[in-house]
């Protein structure tokens, strides 16, 4: 508790709304990848076969650098700002029902595209970077959540009640900000060499 910084209690209850709301939404997310087909399905796998047929030819380059910032950074900086809000108790739950709902599609909608390699082309596509990104996500979506309860602690004590955010709040968000740099990174420079070294799967 003293490393969190929160009220006793206050991290495991925060931790298990925030992964309860990520794995319902991947499971909405698995479920309706497994229902979509005609058109849909096939409009996007030929999507992503030109786009392996040019990672092949070694002709996809790195991706803008605008659009990694807004895959990066949109989920982790919406969870740290709704931790400064009393809407952050019901916001936080509801972005990661959504990140969770987005992830398992792409995933299981790779999965049954390509069959077993689509697992691969996943793991390069998302899972690679996710391996930081996301506990980057759970770190301060579970410290936004625990100063979300408090605000609304607060707001319907009328203004009384603790606030925990303390030194050790900002230098875990330093800490994800230093991470989600690497992710960044990674995104731009690594994951399109590692996703021609396996277009050659497709």
């Amino acid at each position: 508790m003293e490393i969190w910084d929160v009220p006793p209690g206050g991290v495991l209850t925060a931790l298990a709304v925030v992964s309860a709301a990520f794995c319902l939404g991947a499971l909405a997310g698995m479920l309706l990848a497994s229902q979509v087909g005609g058109g849909g399905q096939e409009s996007l796998t030929a999507y992503l076969e030109r786009y392996l047929a040019a990672a092949k030819l070694g002709a996809a380059g790195p991706p803008r650098v605008s659009a990694v910032l807004w895959e990066t950074l949109r989920w982790p900086v919406s969870a740290f700002l709704l931790g400064f809000s009393a809407l952050g108790v019901v916001g936080i739950p509801l972005l990661f029902a959504a990140r969770g709902f987005l992830l398992s599609f792409a995933v299981s909608s790779f999965v049954l595209m390509f069959g077993g390699a689509g697992a691969i082309l996943a793991f390069f596509a998302f899972g690679f970077t996710g391996m930081l990104s996301l506990p980057v996500l759970f770190v301060l979506g579970v410290q936004g959540f625990a100063s979300g309860q408090e605000l609304a602690v607060r707001a319907l004590g009328g203004g009384k009640g603790p606030l925990s955010r303390g030194r050790a709040y900002w230098v875990r968000g330093g800490l994800c900000a230093a991470v989600l740099g690497v992710c960044m990174l990674l995104e731009w420079w690594a994951v399109p060499a590692l996703l021609a070294s396996v277009a050659g799967l497709f």
